[in-house]
């Protein structure tokens, strides 16, 4: 039960920091691009890097924070789903340069990202 907890308390405040994120890049960029998705997936890819790299290589995170951070926080503030039909909205609109930017940005800045994070983690 324990565990579970972890995962719901930490996967109610990823949710919660999606949702604000988002509300406040509609709020500062008023542009078509999908800014709030990718900020919180790039986010993601960063301190999943990190905090990963920090648990498994140098056993300075427990198991619990793992499942609370990892599981849960990231889990619910990163988005895959928004991620697709943002970018399959944007092309079906029209605005194929924009979604093909939007593919990549995820993909490509997410990756090194989490190549960054794991760096830092390993030189914390």
């Amino acid at each position: 039960m324990e565990k579970i907890i972890y995962v719901a308390l930490g996967g109610s405040l990823g949710a919660l920091s999606r949702y604000g994120i988002t509300l406040l890049s509609v709020k500062f960029f008023s542009s078509r691009f999908p800014v709030g998705t990718l900020i919180v997936n790039l986010l993601g890819c960063f301190l999943i890097g990190i905090v990963f790299t920090l648990g498994a290589e140098k056993d300075f995170i427990s198991p619990s924070f793992r499942l609370f951070f990892i599981t849960g926080f990231l889990g619910a503030l990163t988005t895959f789903s928004t991620y697709g039909i943002e970018s399959i909205n944007l092309a079906r609109s029209g605005d194929l340069n924009v979604s093909i930017a939007n593919i990549a940005a995820n993909n490509l800045v997410g990756f090194l990202l989490v190549l960054a994070g794991i760096w830092i983690g390993k030189n914390i």
